[in-house]
């Protein structure tokens, strides 16, 4: 089960030591993940612009997070040279009063370049929107707190760092995640808690459980009037 603010650990000294941030882009992938991992980031790139940002903006985050997929929010951040605002899906997760996220592609990810400039910021989370302060956490101990929890709460995506992130030990983790930068989005109007659809929260089951009892009963209904089906119309 994810943690949640109130059960983060203490990490260790060889967690701390791990954390360290090193700038710069990450390593490159070796082997098949050389291909596969950018295959899988065209595909979100596709993925996020013609179903995730419309979903999320539509108000939608709570019905598709689950500890499988992952939980998305949506980070609305000021371009630095266009001035206009860009949106962007982001997993994240909530703890220590804050909400964090990671930039996956290091020093030169766009909206982690936007918000260096202004980070004033909008963050969209399941069932709330929050103003929020944007910075990078660059502290090793802050770093080994959050990273494994929230690598690990990106369900399924969060395998994209080239091995089984539950199995793995924070040292791991951190290891591979050095040049990736850590971000706190502090929100303006003060401290937060996690909610029921964030991370860690139950939401979810309840949610899935209607979405999969009422396609059961279309599925079921549609069958019923097909003309192979056990009824027809008369």
């Amino acid at each position: 089960m994810l943690r949640t603010v109130d059960t983060l650990p203490v990490p260790s000294a060889a967690a701390v030591a791990a954390a360290a941030r090193t700038p710069g882009p990450p390593e490159p992938l070796e082997g098949a993940l050389a291909t596969i991992v950018p295959a899988a980031n065209r595909v979100l790139r596709h993925l996020n612009r013609w179903f995730m940002v419309p979903t999320l903006r539509l108000g939608l985050g709570a019905w598709i997070a689950t500890p499988f997929g992952g939980y998305i929010l949506l980070l609305r951040v000021r371009g630095r040279k266009s001035g206009l605002v860009r949106d962007t899906p982001l997993s994240y997760f909530v703890a220590e009063g804050a909400v964090w996220v990671m930039a996956g592609f290091g020093d030169r990810t766009q909206w982690f370049r936007n918000l260096q400039v202004d980070p004033a910021v909008e963050v969209w989370l399941p069932g709330r929107v929050l103003r929020c302060r944007a910075e990078e956490a660059a502290d090793p101990e802050v770093r080994a707190r959050i990273l494994p929890a929230l690598t690990r709460a990106a369900g399924v995506p969060g395998a994209m760092i080239g091995f089984n992130p539950w199995s793995a030990p924070d040292e791991r983790i951190l290891e591979t995640l050095a040049a990736i930068p850590l971000v706190r989005l502090a929100p303006v109007d003060g401290p937060i808690a996690p909610g029921p659809d964030d991370p860690g929260g139950l939401a979810w089951t309840w949610r899935q459980g209607l979405v999969a009892g009422i396609t059961v009963w279309l599925l079921a209904a549609g069958w019923n009037r097909w003309p192979g089906g056990r009824r027809r119309e008369p």
